[in-house]
């Protein structure tokens, strides 16, 4: 059981911590089922005999003051000396909960809803009630399998809400740019690519490299049909490329040209609806990046009054992975090793051994922080491209025939030790190269000014 504690680092180990030394005898378990508008609650001794049968209650200053005093009147009948909580981590809703019980000096532990469905499985009971889920969260919590109420707060809890608010508006424009690329395809399919036949072997050439920059989204917006290229012509390009500094190539232009020639698409007269589409979704496609990019810089506003900024010392690590990590991570003095990090970003790899056979590593749990492992992820390829510092290891994983997802996954967990170690000793990235500038790393990632 130490082992297992040890992997899963101090806040999975606290129930243990807490009950050793403890009459059980005089010991109360209150499970708590939480949910949006009733909560339920009940008493049981640590040997699951009810002291108090299910009850409902409310998240408000009445309903909290009646669930406290019922708590109070078990604790003074049984004598008790020690009471703990288990609460099911459900949407936010258990979160007021855990926050007043725990000021009121509970000692309050989170139950991971896949705990108590584990439980559920162990029972055999396909039965859903709260009754029942109170019962399995009791279970889970005297199981050892809750973690101590430790819930976000403060510069984590901020960074969180900005970085997963962010994840969500990038996940909204990304299905905007789909539907954008649809929308087009209708109005001048060859735009977003045209192809050709050449000895027998079909190429496709793409008119921009980048079908989302200023460029392209100006043609888009203003002349997305092929006979409007036409009518423009190389010097109509070159006009407009030179009046909205669009910067548009020669090579692009003739490429434009080719396709507009080229095109089979529909007069514009018969593509209104597509037209409107376009448009409108071209709106929201600027409203998300304009929404995107204010995140961003409130993010950077709070990240550098952090020991995050740290994490900015690293080549490659830019200020919203950064800023991802540091938050996901949270407060550091849960874990005693990367390690335990690295498994609450379910990145570590599952071994699968048995009987005298050493086993192998399979693929990655993925149980854990998805938000952790996400930019774990995104560190560990930014990482592969962008650090000098870190290319040995990329190399030798590459030279081993590993895929690219594995070397990300590896590069990202190698990311979490050494941000472990920065952040715990509070020292920025060290790397043996004389042109190496630590601060000059850090301001050249930063658009806020901000002091030496």
């Amino acid at each position: 059981m130490r082992l297992l504690n040890g992997k899963q680092g101090l806040r999975r180990s606290q129930f243990a911590k807490e009950l050793k030394g403890a009459d059980l005898e005089r010991v109360l378990i209150i499970p708590i089922d939480a949910s949006k508008v009733v909560q339920k609650a009940m008493i049981l001794n640590y040997f699951g005999d009810v002291v108090h049968t299910p009850f409902a209650f409310m998240v408000s200053q009445t309903g909290m003051k009646s669930l406290i005093q019922k708590v109070e009147e078990a604790k003074q009948a049984c004598q008790a000396e020690r009471i703990f909580v288990g609460i099911e981590a459900t949407g936010h809703y258990y979160e007021d909960i855990v926050r007043i019980l725990t000021t009121e000096g509970f000692s309050v532990h989170i139950i991971n809803p896949a705990s108590t469905h584990e439980e559920r499985k162990q029972h055999l009971t396909y039965t859903k009630t709260d009754d029942i889920d109170l019962y399995l969260i009791a279970e889970a919590l005297v199981g050892n399998k809750a973690t101590n109420a430790k819930i976000s707060a403060g510069e984590y809890r901020q960074l969180q809400n900005l970085t997963r608010a962010r994840r969500s508006e990038i996940n909204k424009r990304s299905r905007i740019k789909t539907e954008i690329r649809t929308h087009h395809d209708h109005i001048w399919r060859e735009y977003q690519g045209y192809s050709i036949l050449e000895e027998g072997k079909i190429k496709t050439t793409k008119i921009f490299s980048d079908f989302w920059g200023k460029s392209s989204l100006y043609i888009l917006a203003h002349s997305p049909h092929a006979s409007q290229i036409l009518e423009l012509g190389e010097m109509g390009l070159k006009r407009i490329s030179k009046e909205h500094n669009l910067k548009i190539r020669n090579t692009s232009i003739k490429k434009l040209l080719f396709a507009a020639h080229e095109s089979v698409s529909k007069p514009v007269d018969d593509l209104s609806s597509e037209f409107f589409l376009l448009k409108q979704k071209l709106k929201d496609y600027e409203w998300h990046t304009q929404s995107i990019q204010t995140y961003e810089k409130e993010i950077e506003r709070i990240l550098v009054n952090t020991n995050g900024l740290l994490l900015l010392t690293v080549p490659g690590i830019g200020v919203v992975t950064a800023a991802e990590i540091y938050c996901e991570m949270g407060d550091l003095t849960h874990y005693t090793s990367a390690n335990q990090l690295i498994k609450k970003a379910g990145t570590n790899p599952v071994i699968k051994q048995s009987g005298k056979e050493e086993g192998y590593r399979g693929r990655i749990s993925k149980q854990g922080n998805a938000n952790l492992r996400r930019a774990v992820y995104t560190a560990g390829k930014s990482l592969s491209v962008h650090n000098e510092a870190l290319k040995p290891f990329y190399t030798r994983l590459k030279e081993k025939g590993k895929k690219s997802g594995s070397i990300y996954i590896a590069m990202g967990n190698k990311f979490l030790k050494i941000a472990f170690s920065m952040l715990k000793n509070r020292k920025p990235f060290k790397w043996n190269n004389s042109t190496f500038n630590y601060k000059e790393e850090v301001f050249k990632k930063l658009s806020l000014p901000i002091a030496a």
